[in-house]
């Protein structure tokens, strides 16, 4: 692997580079902007409590883009159906689930990802946490559901692949999640660990086959925080702490090139009383590339100085973070840059929410 083509970094700048954060507010005012400056973080994820009008989603993406020395992912979770952080602003449309089982379905999934991804790349997203890969049925208690695009393997990384292309054509980078999957198990883990009973067999020619299907295709993976015993052994772990799963499933046993993330290391499926200083480091180790705060600065901050920290130590090495920071470096040669990124235009954007609207009228 060729080294990283700005290796010009600063300790900080490399560590900012292997985080993705949350932020609070609707602007960039001068408070949010001293702290990007300081974590300068790798990616930035939106939530609902970010976005207020269309306009306002705008302005804020490109003040967020050109904030920083390197550009940022811009990222959110603009699944569809139920995960819909742009409610309100983009329209509502039905479940993947929905479009799946639909007689138009390869149709379907592909409008709604060139219309979802054409009105997030002139939001000014490059980022999209999506599609779904989780082998699920609607009423299924494992918090995916009709999130999903069924159970059955195939037909997931069929619809997937469709998703996928159709997406990277507007322009937006896709992410499969939430590996090795989350349909087996029987509680959210935004509240507590599951456990996924499954065998090692059942995993590889089940939950697994997406990602086999589409590792080559696959910008990015994110790892869920769930327990898999058949794979990790007696005791209880997340899946994004494990290096058995990340480093030497994902990475080496399925040959999987693209950058590898975290799910939000804030989710309850996580020790909270650890800190995040200390769960960075196992994240890392663990084989993943970006680690994930979604809300909370005060370990935002505390997982880049102990990254700043272990780097100036010598107890992570450059040479640690060199294929992680070059896989990083790398994805983002792929993304516009912030100053040719399209101007915001309501009659455009207006139109791309007629088409995704239309998406509900053909499914009824």
């Amino acid at each position: 692997m060729s080294r990283p083509k700005t290796p010009n970094l600063s300790d900080s700048q490399i560590a900012g580079q292997l985080l993705v954060v949350g932020i609070d507010g609707t602007v960039l005012d001068a408070e949010l902007g001293r702290r990007l400056q300081t974590v300068c973080p790798g990616g930035i994820i939106l939530f609902a409590r970010n976005l207020v009008t269309a306009p306002q989603v705008a302005a804020l993406c490109r003040d967020l883009s050109t904030a920083l020395p390197l550009p940022p992912f811009l990222a959110i979770d603009q699944e569809g159906g139920r995960v819909n952080r742009l409610k309100g602003i983009f329209p509502s449309i039905p479940a993947n689930l929905s479009l799946a089982q639909s007689p138009a379905a390869e149709d379907l999934v592909r409008d709604h990802a060139n219309q979802t991804g054409t009105g997030l790349r002139l939001l000014g997203f490059n980022l999209n946490f999506a599609p779904v890969l989780d082998l699920s049925e609607e009423n299924s208690p494992n918090g995916i559901g009709d999130r999903a695009y069924g159970s059955d393997p195939g037909r997931v990384a069929h619809l997937a692949r469709i998703f996928l292309g159709a997406q990277d054509a507007a322009g937006v980078l896709g992410c499969g999640k939430h590996f090795p999957g989350l349909g087996g198990g029987t509680v959210d883990s935004h509240r507590e660990l599951p456990v996924i009973p499954r065998s090692a067999e059942g995993l590889w020619n089940g939950d697994l086959l997406p990602y086999r299907e589409l590792r080559h295709l696959l910008p990015l993976v994110m790892v869920g925080h769930a327990y898999y015993p058949a794979l990790q052994g007696k005791t209880p772990h997340p899946a994004t702490l494990s290096r058995a799963l990340v480093r030497e499933l994902l990475r080496e046993r399925l040959g999987y090139r693209g950058v590898i993330l975290t799910d939000d290391l804030e989710m309850g499926a996580v020790d909270q009383k650890r800190g995040a200083g200390e769960v960075v480091l196992e994240a890392l180790e663990a084989g993943n590339d970006l680690v994930m705060y979604c809300k909370t600065w005060d370990r935002i901050e505390e997982a880049h100085a102990t990254l700043v920290r272990a780097l100036r130590t010598g107890a992570l090495s450059q040479a640690r973070v060199e294929e992680p920071l070059t896989r990083i470096l790398t994805l983002k040669e792929k993304l516009s840059p912030p100053g040719s990124l399209p101007v915001f235009e309501s009659a455009v954007f207006d139109e791309i929410c007629r088409s995704l609207g239309r998406l509900t009228q053909a499914l009824a």
